[in-house]
């Protein structure tokens, strides 16, 4: 029975997704934090590093870029010399290559030549107000001091819609959820664009609604204005109506076909042909509602086929009823 349990449990784990709780509601979730980037040197260096294949550069003016490789939530760089007491540092976050840069942490040179830390450590703040995003850190530090080895420590960019991450990858992707896309699900999904897009939050997972399309198109746009005059409802359009159908939901049928009331708006029979006749009917429309054409004087009939009392049927397709 204990062997049952265990299985049951491990199962019940496996097959859990931390971007929704038990009962199926969307909740706030993210990556684990994993390495992102490293850089190592032989004792005694000043300032030349072996890199890899990353793209990481350094220089004899005590400077160090790392690219990572694409945007990442930073979580910890840590920064390891070659003798103690480490000098200035600044360190510096930016979105692209070449900047703009944006200071992340100062610290003076520590006091006494052999006094301080051989290591240090950048701990990004707690908070999503906080967080701190980067694809290239720069470290800059003061003298001719050795630097021994970097690391960088964070995790994708999900902004909170994703609970695993393909951080290798470039760019890195995430696994969306709450029917959200792209590579950091920074996008709602095309049929899911009732509302707009939002980071989620720990307080409100902002998951993105599907449009109200009676199951007649397969994707929709957002329009912000629609949403604004519904009270922030709804703002999904619908795009490329199939079956027949038109309007912002796929909820009547195109000119030329009729509602059919023995199907739900949802069947794909919904709209039917009017087939109006092409002699007795003054066009191919007819009412949304009953499916009667517009028919010339003296016709009759729901497509116009025949004539009605009094008239009788003529050569003129002009007038092929007449008295």
């Amino acid at each position: 029975m204990s062997v049952t349990f265990a299985l049951l449990l491990l199962l019940s784990q496996a097959t859990s997704d931390p971007c929704y709780h038990p009962g199926g509601r969307p909740r706030f979730c993210l990556p684990p934090v994993t390495q992102l980037a490293g850089v190592a040197a032989s004792c005694p260096q000043a300032c030349t590093l072996s890199t890899g294949a990353e793209g990481s550069r350094a220089t004899c003016n005590g400077s160090v870029t790392l690219a990572l490789g694409g945007s990442f939530l930073l979580a910890s760089v840590s920064l390891r010399f070659c003798t103690p007491g480490p000098p200035a540092l600044v360190l510096s976050a930016a979105w692209a290559t070449g900047g703009p840069w944006r200071s992340l942490w100062r610290r003076p040179t520590w006091p006494g030549a052999l006094g301080g830390p051989e290591k240090v450590t950048f701990r990004a703040p707690a908070g999503s107000k906080a967080s701190v995003v980067a694809s290239h850190l720069r470290v800059e530090f003061g003298g001719r001091a050795g630097l021994a080895a970097a690391g960088v420590r964070g995790r994708c960019q999900c902004h909170g819609h994703a609970a695993r991450c393909a951080a290798r990858a470039r760019p890195p992707r995430c696994r969306c959820r709450h029917h959200t896309t792209g590579p950091g699900c920074e996008s709602c999904r095309p049929s899911h664009r009732d509302w707009p897009w939002r980071p989620a939050t720990p307080w409100h997972p902002h998951p993105c609604l599907p449009c109200s399309c009676n199951q007649h198109a397969r994707r929709c746009r957002f329009n912000s204005e629609l949403f604004r005059l519904s009270g922030g409802r709804s703002g999904g359009v619908c795009e490329r109506c199939r079956h027949h159908t038109a309007g912002r939901h796929c909820h009547y049928c195109q000119p030329g076909f009729w509602r059919d009331p023995g199907q739900p708006i949802t069947s794909r029979k919904a709209c039917r042909a009017c087939q109006c006749h092409p002699i007795g009917a003054t066009g191919g429309t007819c009412n949304q509602t009953s499916g009667q054409c517009s028919c010339k004087i003296g016709v009759t009939g729901l497509t116009c086929s025949r004539c009605g009392p009094g008239y009788q049927q003529s050569r003129s397709p002009r007038m092929p009823c007449q008295r």
